[in-house]
């Protein structure tokens, strides 16, 4: 019987991977300021969420005799875990900060349940490429049909070019849409595409390690890598482009130190095949890539001055509320308290998750999720010599260095559920790889 249960337990683990980027929800109760939608208010439970569920509840009845390694993370995240909560009970908007703290206590949960579960690495991966798979011909299918079809049962809302604050790219002739997938929001859709290059490129990297190659897997593994990066491109999401590339190459110059002269030569291949891409797409779309640089162009001038005012926001606020913070999940709100005459999609968070951790769950919150992250790179980069022999530990490293890098310029890996599940789910296989 228990058998049968971890059985259950451990493609339950898989299937979650894949459904991850479907954002099937009941709503609950629908946020609303001024009249408008209010995402960051509302109150959903979605589909990943009751798997989630299911995954912990029987999980535990499974694992929990099991001994788990984490290290000095155990501690970190209990701390950073504890004002985090603290920051609800001084909270002026209960609700919301109760619903956000539950959703970081789930994500803790499944750190736990992934530092204790029995899987298969390449289940693991296969899952996210099976997923990968599915958004990048999704991703292609929208940007060149210039729609996203609307499907209540996959969780899919309509985006057109035409609609105001759908994202776009606007050029000279026209206004175009960037790739969704299945997310809410392009760089959503490239976070996750970035995970699955790096499981590609673990995969490439295992191939010809393998003493009894066989050719279809690295025809699979190269096509798969051509096609995700394509679809990464048609996100136009320059965070998540800049960094995967930064820590692409840092990979290639740690295995050249350490005289890994296989994995120099896998990345350098792949890097031929991901700069033809490359090349291909901006022959395709010039006018969109030159728009998309060049940061005086109408759009990409309003971003930043936005984001300017966001960073003055934010600093008004840490010094108001500099030890309770706002409340977990409650910037919006607070926003809002303090000039309640704007258009509700105005109200957004500052696009960088350490200070928006400060804001809400006070500096010391801030301060802790800050050395979560320093541990991780010096466990990663500088004590953990395990990271030059193992695949797995080069792959959800490598994402989760990625997304610690994009935390600075985006706010979805710490306000929005896809992307909080993306996080943790990334630092819990690396910090489980790291212990095993």
């Amino acid at each position: 019987m228990i058998r049968a249960v971890e059985k259950i337990v451990q493609y339950g683990f898989y299937l979650l991977i894949f459904l991850l980027p479907w954002q099937t929800r009941w709503i609950w109760q629908p946020g609303l300021l001024n009249g408008g939608q209010w995402e960051y208010g509302s109150f959903s439970i979605y589909l990943v969420d009751i798997l989630l569920i299911i995954i912990l509840i029987f999980g535990w009845a499974v694992y929990s005799d099991r001994q788990a390694r984490s290290g000095i993370f155990r501690l970190l995240l209990t701390v950073f875990f504890f004002f985090c909560f603290f920051s609800v009970l001084q909270s002026d908007d209960k609700n919301i900060a109760w619903y956000a703290v539950i959703r970081l206590l789930a994500m803790l949960l499944l750190v736990w349940f992934v530092l204790k579960a029995k899987f298969k690495w390449h289940y693991v991966g296969a899952a996210f490429i099976a997923s990968g798979l599915i958004q990048s011909v999704m991703a292609i299918y929208q940007f060149f049909s210039q729609q996203v079809i609307a499907s209540k049962w996959l969780g899919l809302a309509e985006h057109r070019p035409d609609i105001l604050g759908d994202f776009v790219v606007e050029a000279s002739s026209g206004r175009f849409l960037r790739a969704y997938g299945s997310f809410p929001h392009p760089n959503m859709l490239a976070g996750f595409l970035v995970i699955v290059i790096f499981v590609l490129l673990g995969f490439l990297i295992q191939f010809y390690k393998h003493r009894q190659k066989k050719v279809w897997q690295l025809v699979l593994f190269s096509g798969l890598l051509v096609l995700n990066a394509f679809a990464l491109l048609l996100t136009f999401s320059r965070s998540a482009l800049l960094f995967f590339i930064l820590v692409f190459f840092i990979n290639i110059a740690i295995y050249l130190w350490k005289n890994k002269k296989l994995e120099v030569k896998v990345l350098s291949r792949a890097a031929v095949w991901l700069l033809l891409v490359a090349i291909a797409s901006f022959l395709m779309l010039p006018e969109l890539w030159q728009t998309r640089i060049n940061v005086q162009n109408r759009l990409e001038a309003m971003s930043l001055a936005e984001r300017t005012e966001s960073y003055e926001q934010a600093g008004e606020i840490i010094l108001d509320k500099w030890y309770q913070g706002t409340g977990i999940g409650t910037y919006t709100k607070e926003l809002y308290d303090q000039n309640s005459t704007q258009e509700s999609w105005s109200y957004q968070p500052i696009h960088n998750i350490y200070v928006l951790a400060a804001a809400e769950a006070g500096i010391f919150g801030g301060f802790f999720l800050i050395i979560i992250g320093i541990e991780f790179f010096r466990r990663h980069f500088i004590y953990d010599k395990k990271k030059f022999n193992d695949e797995w530990m080069m792959v959800f490293g490598s994402a989760f260095f990625t997304f610690m890098l994009i935390g600075l310029l985006d706010h979805y890996l710490w306000t929005l559920s896809a992307g909080i599940l993306m996080f943790w789910l990334v630092f819990a296989l690396w910090l489980r790889r790291s212990m095993d």
